[in-house]
């Protein structure tokens, strides 16, 4: 009986630092089937490329600069997807994989240019009518991380919802020791509560919802602190960040609200927090929410975006019109106030984590899509 060959597939992702896409696919390339997939990357030299060489990934550093708004756009775009058509050519690509915004038209134009079959990977909610518009033209499916992101694309025919996964059990232990730690560098008391906010620094990502809702909170609680794990991944929040260290610094909550900045050891900030708040208003997915409910984290958080397709109103989280701060403090203070509801709620989302959003049926689901647009085309690029 004649094997199969394993399908070499190219993913392009443009980004140098780890944002929650690139958290994604590196997870996507650990466990992957070999026997099944050749993954290769496209990205710049970074920490993607760098953790994905670690995990034994082919990994090509192709320049994809910025094309918004920028002089010389055109010319970019055709050096870039010039690059990506040499790396399909070269290693008989079967199959490009875009993973980020940036990186979309770079790799729908090389797969128009080699004739190879594209599948876009749909990370955000995309606003620009003219890309969705292009993307659902060009590739020849399209995977969405949510229902929410899928509703904003054109071709319903060629979009398949498919959730992403959190390797569950990472966060069935948690480290005290290293939680401790943390709460001692961030000058929070041993015996205090702590509410936490995980997110890059961004202005959709609600950082300023959850200093006006500290403001409510802290005002009669002097053992409640409020924590803001995440920091200027991609280096273009230097101004927004300095806006909410101000408004902090106004309303009077230095040292109560603190600034923890890029926190890698994920665990042990989960470790630490006794309530996890989520306020962006339109978030596409959420990994940080499927974290924090394997970790047995109690959730407060907006309902907006993609978050009502992993948790469950007074069932698994509690779940607070998405925009309003008032109610976000409000649901905090049940959190806080009512443990044995804050364990319920807990309990019942690291359940529904373990049972429904594990990496592996993720990654199966993620495969086998790839593999069957790539067996659309019958053969590879020469």
């Amino acid at each position: 009986m004649t094997s199969v060959p394993p399908v070499p597939v190219l993913f392009v992702d443009h980004a140098a630092a780890l944002g929650g896409a690139e958290k994604c696919l590196l997870l996507l390339f650990e466990h992957l089937d070999a026997a099944s997939i050749v993954p290769h990357l496209a990205t710049s030299a970074g920490l993607l490329a760098d953790h994905a060489r670690a995990l034994g990934v082919r990994v090509h550093e192709v320049p994809l600069p910025r094309l918004r708004r920028q002089a010389g756009a055109p010319w970019r775009l055709v050096a870039g997807a010039a690059a990506l058509t040499r790396i399909v050519r070269r290693e008989r690509i079967a199959l490009i994989a875009s993973h980020s915004a940036r990186a979309d038209l770079y790799a729908a134009l090389a797969a128009r240019c080699t004739h190879c079959r594209l599948v876009w990977h749909v990370h955000e909610l995309v606003r620009a009518r003219l890309h969705r518009r292009v993307m659902c033209a060009t590739c020849d499916a399209a995977v969405a991380v949510s229902a929410a992101v899928a509703a904003v694309l054109p071709r319903s025919d060629k979009v398949h919802v498919i959730r992403n996964g959190v390797r569950t059990a990472d966060f069935a232990v948690l480290p005290k020791d290293r939680a401790a730690a943390l709460r001692r560098r961030w000058g929070v008391p041993a015996d205090a509560t702590l509410v936490g906010q995980v997110a890059r620094l961004q202005p959709w990502k609600g950082q300023r919802d959850v200093i006006a809702a500290a403001e409510v909170l802290l005002r009669d609680r002097p053992d409640l602190y409020v924590v803001i794990v995440g920091g200027d991944v991609f280096g273009d929040a230097v101004a927004y960040e300095r806006a909410l260290r101000a408004d902090v610094s106004e309303r009077g909550l230095d040292g109560r609200v603190v600034f923890a900045g890029h926190v890698t050891d994920i665990v042990a900030v989960l470790g630490a927090l006794d309530v996890m708040v989520h306020a962006s208003p339109a978030e596409p997915f959420g990994t940080i929410l499927l974290e924090a409910a394997a970790a047995g984290v109690p959730i407060v958080a907006y309902d907006g975006g993609g978050v009502p397709e992993l948790l469950a109103d007074e069932v698994t989280a509690l779940l607070v019109p998405a925009g309003d701060w008032h109610a976000l403090s409000g649901g905090i203070v049940r959190l806080v106030d009512d443990r044995r509801l804050a364990r319920a709620l807990a309990a019942r989302a690291q359940v529904t984590v373990q049972r429904w959003f594990d990496v592996r049926p993720w990654v199966r689901d993620v495969q086998a899509l790839l593999l069957e647009v790539a067996a659309r085309r019958g053969g590879q690029v020469g």
